[in-house]
């Protein structure tokens, strides 16, 4: 209860804010203790739409408020609980970034209980695998680290695999999967392992008297976000989600948080996949929470949202004419196994009249490529409505400025580096620009 207090205070210190202090628009944000409720004859359209396309107005939740919650521009079913799908990835990257931090990056590394012998090419006691749980190291960290030992001249190992902390290298592992995976791979690469695999507590021992090997460090939370959101990469939100407590914690946090009542939210997976569910009103109100606490923090939505039409991802082809290219920030969600087909959309349009809108669009029982087509032709219209696109956004900067790889210690750098060998792997076709997961022929097909 302190804890929502708390944030409540902080967000009303934050009224009145101008836009343009995010965006270099000048619409002023104040706070309007009733909402003004405004007819839309474009919602009116697109309802009948539907309609007449024979899809139930009762399977679509629909909410389009002014940034500051004093304007109601279009509302449909707004307490209905829908399932939000992807949308879900937004209250899971709330969750980090309150948690962890924007610029908090993963740290792994590689212990050993000695130097290594190097005319035995061994290391006489156990190796150390310490993680705090990177969401986007996987088998290729795996394998670069093993060969990073192999060239180094590691070829044996006396003690055990050591394994600290939640080392994750696939969504669908547990931690024992992951450490046996790790295992192979270093054996894979050349190195024999004579004792056993032993899983610990991240703070089980301390590795200050250990020989530090190897250290990986990861790209930013925020960077990490980003691409999660844009191309909606589950393994990365549902592996995020586990080390913040699960669904039950980002589910209570956006209860505490977001001035969410419980029957609004369920929380099954922190991807969105399987049986969420989300009023319209809810996936606004953290819309809300979240884009001003990205402005305390000195960010923008932009800097964990795609930009339709302009950002790689699943918004890449949509909002792509020059009336609206550029103007509107959003998370797809979609599920076409689950409620009759599951479309959904949420994020921040920006109209001439009203400034920066929140807006939720969550579709059931349908198509999910004509819900995506009306979605797109409901906002458009909605803008024009209100004045027309009032801001142009520029597309996503990757600036985080550090390499994710392994770096060796002063000492293992100081040994003496076999060349490697070249290998030629003949790549997937793939038409997706995915950073991080496993990878998929389309981004625009997934279930996300």
């Amino acid at each position: 209860m302190k804890g929502k207090v708390f944030f409540l205070m902080v967000m009303a210190s934050f009224w009145p804010i101008r836009a343009n202090e995010l965006t270099g628009g000048g619409h002023s944000v104040n706070v309007a203790r009733a909402p003004e409720r405004m007819e839309s004859a474009a919602l009116e359209r697109s309802l009948n739409t539907l309609q007449r396309r024979r899809y139930s107005r009762d399977n679509q939740g629909i909410l389009v408020e002014s940034l500051d919650g004093s304007k109601v521009l279009a509302e449909f079913n707004a307490d209905v609980t829908f399932n939000p799908a992807s949308v879900m990835k937004l209250a899971t990257s709330f969750v980090a970034l309150t948690q962890l931090g924007p610029d908090y990056r993963f740290q792994t590394s590689v212990h050993g209980d000695s130097e290594l012998d190097t005319k035995k090419k061994s290391l006489l006691g156990s190796l150390y695998v310490r993680s705090d749980g990177n969401p986007v190291f996987g088998k290729k960290e795996a394998t670069a680290l093993s060969r990073s030992l192999v060239r180094r001249g590691l070829r044996r190992v006396e003690g055990d695999l050591v394994v600290l902390g939640p080392l994750c290298l696939d969504d669908r592992y547990t931690v024992v999967k992951s450490a046996e995976q790790l295992r192979r791979a270093l054996t894979r690469s050349g190195i024999a392992i004579k004792g056993k695999t032993r899983l610990q507590a991240a703070d089980f021992l301390s590795l200050d008297s250990k020989v530090l090997y190897l250290k990986h460090t990861s790209d930013r939370l925020r960077d990490i976000l980003w691409e999660q959101n844009a191309h909606s990469v589950n393994e990365i939100a549902d592996r995020l989600g586990d080390l913040l407590g699960g669904s039950a914690a980002v589910q209570q946090f956006l209860i505490e948080n977001c001035d969410l009542e419980s029957h609004e939210i369920y929380v099954d997976r922190p991807s969105g996949l399987e049986h969420n569910r989300m009023t319209a009103r809810a996936a606004v109100k953290m819309m809300r929470a979240l884009y001003f606490w990205l402005n305390q923090h000195q960010m923008k939505l932009q800097d964990i949202m795609p930009v339709a039409g302009l950002d790689e991802g699943t918004l890449y082809g949509r909002f792509r004419d020059p009336d609206f290219r550029g103007g509107v920030l959003g998370k797809t969600g979609t599920n076409p196994s689950k409620d009759g087909g599951v479309s959904a959309l949420a994020g921040l349009a920006y109209t001439r009249d009203h400034g920066p809108v929140l807006y939720a669009i969550l579709n059931s029982r349908g198509s999910v490529n004509a819900y995506r087509r009306w979605q797109d032709n409901f906002l458009k219209d909605l803008i024009e409505e209100n004045g027309g696109l009032g801001e142009y956004l520029p597309a996503h900067e990757d600036v985080s400025g550090v390499a994710s790889s392994w770096m060796p210690s002063e000492y293992w750098g100081s040994l003496a580096q076999a060349p490697e060998r070249r290998t030629i792997v003949k790549k997937a076709r793939s038409t997706s620009s995915r950073k991080y997961g496993r990878t998929r022929r389309s981004t625009s097909r997934s279930r996300t």
